[in-house]
């Protein structure tokens, strides 16, 4: 485990997290994660049994939730192979056409949706620090369970565990070319 999530989990509080996030004084990603397994971390994140259409159940206007569900496809998809830039543009214009009218938790997500958006647009250098930090300020002022940025901080402990276990089960004569699967 780098140093900088150690620093992040010992936050005392998510809005202290969210803060440290934002800052760029902490990192909740272990720097030897692959690129697909935070690709799918971000897709659970927006779009899983604990994600944020669920946490904010019934906050979210239809079309912005489909427009989030486009964009967890869109980074499922890219965990397995590279989206065509057309498509994220897409995604960047029907989120701006959505912006226009929203507010408060909509203008959120979508703010989520722009910066993954962003991400695969950029296809070289991608940080996900912008979108796991929007993400978390999101469910720390929006959602009804007040443990869910917590659960999502633990994921990526796990899914570290995960990888750390694997490459142990590797060296002793396992498949090195194993994908890392992550479970919500």
């Amino acid at each position: 485990m780098n140093d900088a999530f150690r620093f992040g989990v010992s936050c005392s509080s998510p809005k202290e997290l969210i803060t440290r996030l934002q800052f760029g004084t902490t990192d909740l990603w272990p720097e030897d994660v692959a690129l697909p397994t935070r690709w799918r971390y971000m897709a659970d994140l927006i779009d899983s049994d604990r994600g944020m259409l669920v946490e904010l159940d019934g906050a979210v206007s239809a079309p912005v939730v489909d427009a989030l569900v486009a964009t967890a496809e869109l980074c499922r998809q890219s965990a397995t192979e590279s989206v065509a830039a057309a498509d994220w543009e897409y995604l960047r214009r029907a989120l701006g056409w959505l912006e226009r009218g929203s507010s408060g938790v909509d203008r959120a997500l979508i703010a989520v949706g722009d910066e993954l958006a962003l991400m695969g647009l950029d296809g070289v250098e991608q940080d996900f620090s912008v979108a796991t930090w929007l993400c978390m300020d999101v469910l720390d002022r929006f959602a009804a369970d007040g443990d869910t940025v917590g659960y999502w901080v633990e994921y990526v402990n796990n899914s570290e565990s995960k990888l750390v276990e694997q490459q142990i089960d590797s060296s002793f004569g396992g498949s090195e070319s194993a994908a890392l699967s992550v479970a919500v």
